[in-house]
């Protein structure tokens, strides 16, 4: 015979189901927040870099840093 669950049981799955689908969301935003702040500081080095580089008068650490550049923001 089987037991049927009580409303404070299925209560309980119910809010620790929650708990889970609320953490794993949380973790989502996080991680989201995290990698864009890491891309926005490796743009920003990239972007320094590369001033440096025209400062310097160096084409090869220009060049390569620009490929970077842009491959890093996508266009």
């Amino acid at each position: 015979m089987e037991k049927r669950k009580s409303y404070q049981e299925l209560l309980k799955e119910y809010t620790m189901t929650q708990k889970k689908n609320d953490t794993k969301e949380m973790e989502w935003y996080v991680n989201f927040l995290l990698n864009d702040l890491l891309l926005q500081r490796k743009e920003k080095q990239l972007r320094a870099d590369i001033d440096h580089s025209l400062d310097t008068g160096d084409k090869e650490a220009f060049t390569k840093l620009s490929k970077e550049l842009l491959d890093l923001v996508g266009y």
